[in-house]
């Protein structure tokens, strides 16, 4: 998971490689049944785990920014892998 936050940092002017970066996530969610419900338990965790290597450096205004972009991707997410369960459903009714 470290590796993927740190990829969409360092992606986020990059907008063709987040998205297709993303997108591969958003699939493998999906495939391991990831809920929207775990969403928050795993930023709080993410967030902490951040918070914790950071030391000194994870100020309120950084530890607020994290959660903030945490909060926006989350909702990528959620709703690309809606989509997703969408997309499979009808390929199953049409099968």
């Amino acid at each position: 998971m470290a590796t993927a936050v740190y990829g969409y940092a360092a992606q986020i002017d990059n907008l063709p490689a987040l998205k297709s970066m993303m997108e591969k996530i958003a699939h493998r969610h999906v495939q391991t049944h990831v809920t929207p419900e775990q969403y928050p338990i795993v930023g709080e965790s993410l967030l902490q785990a951040m918070k914790d290597v950071l030391g000194e450096a994870a100020t309120e205004e950084v530890m607020a920014a994290w959660s903030e972009a945490y909060e926006a991707l989350s909702e990528v997410f959620i709703h690309r892998e809606h989509d997703i369960y969408d997309e499979e459903r009808k390929q199953l009714v049409h099968s």
